[in-house]
């Protein structure tokens, strides 16, 4: 009877430590892909400071060379649909390039179209 109580015991403090580990670390570090997939879709109704924290994961994930290229946000209505434009153009080299975010104020839907 002895050894059960002590391996009971021992069975009991492995448990609270698994649980204290899992308490102190935390949540897991978000990789790239989650932070990327986290900023196509965001939650509706979408606001522009989302949008505009949308597009600059995007950016930063898929179009590096463009992170710190000034961009503009714009509320455009088409065809009945709001979404949010937000853009970022570099106009340094010899032809313009850039990446266009728009994202559906209503359905989060995130469609993102790069020039040239």
């Amino acid at each position: 009877m002895r050894r059960f109580a002590v391996l009971a015991a021992a069975w009991a403090g492995l448990l609270v430590a698994g649980f204290a580990l899992v308490l102190v670390l935390g949540r897991p570090v978000a990789t790239a892909a989650d932070e990327l997939a986290a900023a196509m879709s965001p939650a509706p109704p979408v606001a522009r400071a989302a949008a505009e924290a949308s597009a600059a994961t995007i950016v930063r994930l898929r179009y590096p060379s463009l992170a710190s290229a000034p961009h503009t946000t714009t509320l455009a209505t088409d065809f009945g649909v709001e979404h949010w434009l937000v853009e970022y153009t570099d106009t340094s080299g010899s032809a313009p390039r850039g990446v266009r975010v728009s994202v559906v104020v209503a359905t989060g839907h995130v469609e993102v179209a790069s020039y040239p």
